[in-house]
């Protein structure tokens, strides 16, 4: 029995450096939320919500994710530099309004001339100032 306890130790030592080794974007933190959040979470969320809202097919929903995966990655990064620069929430709404446009302009090529203008309406409530 003691054997098999240190046998299952060291498996599950070993599974862990594994995947410590091979971490997908998806499992990142997400460095403006200190509540343990990942970038998975997140892409999850926004893709459960845009299907709903949009209304996405089976076949626009795998570029779609692709899409917000990127939009995702990129405020990610675009936060960790203003944070070693200086975070205001000017500057985040800057950087949020820039990613938030190329990702609506980025789903334009996926959607149909209907879910995109339900899309651009819920662009311009939330970031007026933005030029779609």
């Amino acid at each position: 029995m003691k054997i098999f306890s240190i046998a299952f130790a060291l498996l599950v030592a070993f599974s862990g450096l594994a995947s410590a080794q091979t971490k997908s974007i998806e499992s990142e933190k997400f460095v403006l939320l200190n509540n343990g959040a990942t970038l998975g979470m997140i892409i999850k969320s926004v893709i459960k919500a845009d299907k709903q809202r949009l209304k996405l097919t089976d076949q626009q929903v795998p570029k779609a994710k692709e899409i917000i995966t990127n939009a995702v990655v990129k405020f990610n990064d675009g936060v960790k530099k203003l944070k070693s620069s200086g975070l205001t929430n000017k500057k985040l709404r800057a950087l949020a309004v820039a990613i938030e446009t190329n990702k609506v302009l980025d789903y334009k090529a996926i959607l149909t001339p209907a879910q995109y203008s339900i899309l651009v309406a819920s662009h311009k409530k939330i970031y007026p100032e933005s030029n779609v």
